[in-house]
């Protein structure tokens, strides 16, 4: 596998692939502005770091995007998504990620990986097995309103 940056080179692609995957696989209703934007966001955020997954054909298969938080005793990496791309899934592209971001995370200085996840038996195996844990002190909370 080969990792590169999250780049204007890659981005486009990157948002293609976004769409085809929640529209296909998550009911999901991305356009090419909504997912553009929610990429640029993160990618554009302060400390942010973004990779995009090759295979050994140069095929992208995935993408990461999240960035550096500062706390008062440790830096910590926000996973804002993963995502392995449709046709990739099942062959342990997700795992290997996960390693080698937690590499470069430390390499960076980091000590701590944190996010929000789905709440489901699949993700939950998916990241236990990774060695990550729900966290018991922390809840997350929200309002949401009609327009």
């Amino acid at each position: 596998m080969k990792y590169l940056e999250l780049t204007e080179t890659n981005f486009d692609e990157v948002v293609e692939k976004y769409i085809e995957y929640y529209n296909e696989n998550e009911e999901g209703c991305w356009t090419k502005e909504t997912a553009s934007k929610r990429i640029h966001q993160v990618m554009t955020t302060e400390d942010a770091m973004c990779l995009v997954q090759y295979d050994e054909n140069d095929k992208m298969t995935g993408f990461v995007m999240g960035y550096y938080k500062q706390y008062d005793d440790l830096l910590a990496y926000f996973l804002e998504e993963i995502v392995i791309f449709s046709g990739n899934q099942g062959k342990g592209y997700g795992s290997e990620f996960l390693t080698e971001l937690e590499k470069k995370v430390k390499a960076n200085g980091g000590e701590h990986i944190e996010f929000l996840s789905v709440n489901d038996e699949h993700h939950m195996h998916f990241y236990g097995k990774a060695g990550y844990y729900a966290a018991d002190n922390l809840a997350l909370m929200g309002k949401h309103w009609e327009n």
